[in-house]
């Protein structure tokens, strides 16, 4: 049997980059994978999506450049070569991922893998000893036993669809939902969002939230909030769905319907019960702050110990495990973690809202920046606005919610401030580029603060 110092099961991105990270720092390390290295965000989640809703966006402004008469033409395209452009981003990455865990001398087994007792793992009938065992198995799609689920695709389907489909019904108003109905609805296909909730992103800055759901309703995406699904039934060639709403029920016709549901934990080769594994009652893997379960040497990062379902959340969680099995010390407190929703425009946040803010004890005063006074919004033509959450008695910054073009790149500049609890002396400090989309939130900082001076 042999041994080593680390033992990571699943490649996505929490556990390969823990893999490549513990090697470099001479760790003798065995990554175990079933499927495709990269795990869901490289080949059927993050990147993927991200290619189609970026291909979606640029023809949407190439339509409102059409509209304006500054183009002629908003031209056709080929959903066909989307998909193969996709497909070749997916490859590179994963080619490079797996470029680098060879580099670092990181072993890799293909096969599915299974945890047993004292840090053991089986796959193809051998034995692998760990001094640590990391769990990152992830998440895998959630499935609602409606009658007619089977007729449904989940987002793997969806990102994989040959062809456009004409129609389309989306079960769930959550990130994934709403990221592949925006980029669809972009492409041409008629999207029904059918969510159960009274509203979309409810833990959200609600006028933020609002301002996205006008957005999709304006692109023609009919959004039904507080209605339940009852049922899929197909007949003369197409698919219906069957739906609860204000105690009456009604239907809508598609080619295709997206079960968005959410995802759950992947405990797939863990026997939680025979191995005395804590989980919590959504079966996500307990942990403390640095990633440990309750078994000795044994430590879960990413999806399968809930929190955050993001990869950038897995790679910080793969962090604090690595320092605490290095050093037995356990990291520092975590930088807050920014949440994005690649809709048209996109969405994002870092950090507390108003209404979380007052439930935390705080007295906030919101603050807000409108893209259309910004000389690089209107030079690019985006539109959008900048929120921006603070403390009246600390003057220190609480949370920042921007929608609009390049708010998952501006939400870095306000999970420094967040994490950093930027006052009202150091925004009026600080020095941005001109011009630049990122003036936005120093402005809506200071009109938190009631000091904005507006510079076009």
């Amino acid at each position: 049997m042999e041994t080593f110092d680390i033992l990571v099961l699943g490649g996505g991105p929490g556990g390969y980059s823990l893999a490549i990270a513990a090697a470099k720092k001479g760790q003798k390390v065995a990554l175990f994978e079933k499927e495709h290295l990269g795990g869901t965000c490289l080949n059927v989640g993050c990147i993927p999506t991200k290619y189609l809703v970026d291909k979606a966006n640029a023809m949407e402004k190439v339509r409102s450049l059409v509209d304006r008469e500054i183009f002629r033409d908003a031209g056709s395209f080929s959903f066909r070569k989307i998909q193969k452009g996709k497909g070749e981003v997916t490859a590179k990455l994963v080619g490079g991922v797996q470029f680098l865990l060879k580099k670092c001398g990181v072993t890799v087994i293909n096969g599915e893998a299974s945890l047993e007792k004292n840090r053991v793992v089986r796959c193809g009938g051998q034995e692998y000893k760990g001094k640590n065992v990391v769990i990152a198995t992830g998440s895998v799609p959630m499935t609602v036993p409606i009658p007619g689920h089977e007729l449904t695709i989940d987002s793997t389907g969806a990102l994989n669809l040959e062809r456009l489909p004409r129609r389309m019904v989306v079960m769930g108003g959550g990130v994934i939902g709403l990221e592949l109905a925006s980029a669809f609805a972009c492409y041409g296909t008629e999207i029904t969002i059918i969510e159960m909730l009274p509203s979309l992103l409810p833990r959200d800055q609600k006028e933020a939230a609002n301002m996205v759901v006008s957005a999709l309703k304006k692109q023609g995406i009919r959004i039904l909030t507080g209605a339940k699904m009852l049922r899929v039934e197909k007949g003369n060639g197409a698919l219906r769905a069957v739906y609860e709403l204000d105690g009456k029920q009604d239907s809508v016709e598609a080619d295709q319907v997206l079960m968005a549901v959410g995802r759950r934990p992947n405990l797939s080769g863990i026997d939680a019960e025979d191995l005395g594994l804590k989980l919590s009652e959504k079966k996500h893997i307990l942990v403390d702050g640095a990633q440990r379960t309750n078994l000795k040497g044994v430590y879960a990062i990413g999806d399968v110990a809930g929190g955050i379902q993001l990869a950038h959340a897995a790679y910080a969680e793969g962090e604090a495990a690595l320092t605490h099995i290095l050093t037995g010390k356990a990291p520092k407190d975590r930088a807050p973690v920014p949440s994005c929703v690649y809709t048209n425009p996109c969405f994002a946040s870092v950090g507390l809202n108003t209404d979380s803010a007052k439930e935390a004890g705080f007295d906030p005063a919101l603050g807000t920046f409108d893209y259309s006074a910004n000389g690089m919004a209107l030079a690019e033509g985006a539109s959008g606005r900048v929120f921006v959450v603070a403390d009246k008695a600390t003057k220190q910054t609480l949370g920042v919610t921007i929608v609009g073009e390049n708010a998952s790149e501006l939400i870095a500049f306000g999970a420094l401030a967040v994490d950093k609890k930027l006052t009202l002396e150091e925004w009026e400090r600080m020095v941005v580029a001109h011009p630049s989309l990122a003036e936005m939130v120093r402005e809506a900082a200071l009109d938190a603060f009631g000091a904005a001076v507006h510079k076009a």
